[in-house]
């Protein structure tokens, strides 16, 4: 397996170490590396990172039936994992929010916006 573009990895380089980031091309040997925190591109050698993209797709194929998550019984309450797609702007900004302490849990956040939304469908329901 090889790398690709738009594979996570993790920076192991010295001025940039722990940095993560997204491969957006290859280019002569080197890889284009958008940074997470700044949006800054590096170009990195494919040794001076951790793909962990490459990592999980290695995974998946020695065991493409591993259940993810926490075990059945470590839940505190009934809760599903959900994969959302979300414009890059709105979760740049909600990830601003939360990194000034404006939000401090997300799933709570999220579940409270979503029961707000749903009360006032459930009214106009009730109107019609």
């Amino acid at each position: 397996m090889r790398t690709e573009t738009g594979d996570k990895v993790r920076l192991k380089a010295k001025s940039h170490s722990g940095s993560r980031g997204v491969i957006e091309a290859t280019k002569d040997g080197k890889l284009v590396v958008r940074l997470e925190d700044s949006d800054r591109r590096v170009f990195v050698s494919p040794e001076e990172v951790t793909n962990l993209s490459l990592a999980a797709r290695k995974a998946w194929v020695s065991m493409p039936d591993r259940h993810v998550g926490r075990p059945k019984g470590m839940r505190f309450c009934d809760r599903i994992s959900v994969t959302l797609r979300i414009d890059r702007d709105l979760w740049e900004q909600f990830r601003s929010k939360e990194a000034t302490g404006l939000i401090d849990d997300r799933t709570a956040t999220i579940n409270s916006w979503l029961r707000e939304k749903l009360a006032e469908l459930e009214q106009v329901e009730r109107q019609n």
